[in-house]
């Protein structure tokens, strides 16, 4: 079953915004933040009001993504 993107997430997401969230809220909801984060949100983590890490989307390297691609060719044949 899909999850629902919340309206002030989806404008957010339209908008580019990184939204923060202290290091409770991300506690109490990982997977809440992480279906989030896969949808293209992004969060900057607090903890005492200052910033500590910055939750997004997994970025491939360039080698990676060029593994990849030989690996997609090689299946192709």
């Amino acid at each position: 079953m899909g999850k629902t993107v919340t309206p002030l997430v989806a404008q957010q997401l339209l908008a580019g915004k990184v939204q923060d969230i202290t290091a409770m809220d991300f506690r109490h909801s990982p997977g809440e933040f992480l279906t989030q984060v896969q949808m293209g949100a992004t969060f900057n983590i607090t903890k005492n009001g200052h910033p500590v890490a910055t939750l997004t989307a997994y970025q491939p390297t360039a080698l990676e993504l060029g593994a990849e691609l030989r690996r997609m060719e090689r299946t192709s044949k």
